[in-house]
């Protein structure tokens, strides 16, 4: 076998070994919507974060129905609409039992479309 060969058939063996592991990584958990959130404000008030939000779509369109976080009920004024390539403010505000944590994840509700989630750092210079 020439060394030609031997390389050839030493390649086709490693993408063999990996075609079962594609599966798997194709379903990796969950999924949410196609979209992009970024936290453009997140101000702490006594025990609330009010935030401000920017969401971008990126896929079909979906609605925004809620966001929460672990020991906070979360308040939207109205259900959200975010299109294709579509940039929309949204204002929500968490309320506490106590004091917010320092560094929490926030959950946005999608309904049918899934959850995503975002880190959120408040602001340090109002605790």
């Amino acid at each position: 076998m020439s060394h030609h060969s031997r390389f050839l058939l030493s390649a086709f063996a490693v993408v063999w070994m990996c075609i079962p592991a594609l599966p798997a990584m194709a379903h990796d958990g969950p999924h949410g919507p196609d979209i992009l959130i970024e936290v453009e404000r997140a101000t702490v008030s006594d025990k609330q974060v009010d935030l401000r939000l920017t969401l971008t779509g990126l896929g079909g369109p979906v609605v925004l129905h809620g966001v929460h976080a672990s020991g906070a009920s979360g308040h939207l004024r109205t259900p959200v609409s975010i299109s294709f390539a579509e940039d929309v403010g949204v204002d929500a505000v968490l309320s506490f039992a106590s004091d917010p944590p320092e560094v929490f994840t926030l959950m946005l509700d999608f309904g049918t479309a899934g959850i995503s989630e975002i880190t959120v750092i408040p602001d340090d210079e109002l605790h």
